[in-house]
């Protein structure tokens, strides 16, 4: 089955293994992990998850292969118990797998904790980091 989307989307990370739900997923939504930060469609879906859609409310689940899922006993948060299996390989197909992006972490010199200067203030804000009182 190929995924209709947007969809709700529970998926496990390949990296911690945390369960994300990513509420109306489509190719363009980014998926990654809310506590490892790794993006979650890096990973070759086909080799390390299984992909299941609940027949009853269409929320799709990418779980680890070590999982365990039972079609007919394992239920959806709906209650539902009837699920479709989903083609990986069709799924990992419509999504981009690695996000090229020129991010703030490309920049050894960017911190996260000081905002860039604002021309626009009288005072630079950056200077409440630097004015440490000894406390």
């Amino acid at each position: 089955m190929t995924l209709q989307t947007p969809v709700e989307l529970l998926i496990e990370c390949g990296g911690c293994g945390l369960e994300n739900l990513i509420p109306a997923f489509t190719s363009e939504v980014p998926a990654i992990c809310n506590q490892c930060r790794e993006n979650m469609l890096a990973y070759d879906l086909s080799q390390t998850h299984q992909g299941h859609t609940c027949d009853s409310c269409g929320r799709a689940y990418l779980l680890k292969t070590e999982t365990e899922f039972v079609d007919g006993e394992s239920e959806c948060q709906c209650g539902g118990r009837d699920f479709t299996g989903l083609d990986l390989k069709n799924f990992a197909g419509q999504t981009p797998q690695t996000a090229e992006s020129k991010d703030a972490d490309d920049n050894p010199d960017f911190d996260w904790c000081r905002p860039a200067s604002d021309n626009s203030a009288t005072e630079d804000y950056n200077e409440i980091f630097d004015d440490n009182p000894g406390i």
